[in-house]
């Protein structure tokens, strides 16, 4: 077992200004509600792997939308960590959600967060410090957790499909000798 999937959740844009422009309303509740579903508390993921396409438009909206969903009860001084995939990969179209994913299985079972790779300037559209976001740009142990660490995974689809899966590290296995 390498983490176990505590939630999956998906929703539409609905009408938006373009097909290529996304809702923060609707990823914002796509998170909301797969927290709830999952039991758990928003403050507890230590993690997002962001869809992270790099765009203008569309990395400041899921930057809102994220800090709406999981950051109103983060303390300020320990915003949350989110980094994607794609600054390694690049985007993989069908494959991204699941590169994401096996990103987040694997801060979770190593419990380090990678740097983004290639991350120097971040966007003047994006209000980290007020969003309680940050970008790690050095390897850094995940951040300390009452209980199993968690993760949580967005991957957005061209027309407004939203998708967002939230993952908890394995349950320690008892080591048996043969």
């Amino acid at each position: 077992i390498q983490g176990v999937i505590l939630c999956t959740s998906l929703n539409q844009d609905d009408h938006t200004n373009g097909i290529s422009l996304p809702s923060p309303e609707a990823q914002a509740l796509l998170v909301k509600d797969a927290c709830a579903d999952a039991g758990i508390d928003p403050s507890t993921v230590g993690f997002i792997e962001a869809h992270g396409t790099g765009t203008a438009v569309g990395d400041p909206i899921e930057a809102t939308a994220l800090s709406e969903a999981l950051c109103e009860n983060r303390p300020e001084d320990k915003p949350l960590a989110m980094g994607s995939v794609k600054t390694n990969l690049g985007h993989l179209e069908t494959a991204a959600g699941v590169a994401g994913l096996v990103k987040a299985v694997l801060v979770l079972k190593h419990g380090q967060i990678p740097p983004s790779l290639h991350f120097k300037t971040p966007s003047p559209h994006i209000d980290f410090k007020a969003l309680k976001l940050r970008i790690p740009t050095e390897v850094e142990d995940f951040p300390e957790t009452d209980g199993p660490r968690i993760a949580g995974v967005n991957s957005f689809g061209f027309g407004g499909a939203n998708s967002h899966v939230i993952v908890a590290e394995a349950p320690k296995q008892p080591r048996v000798k043969l």
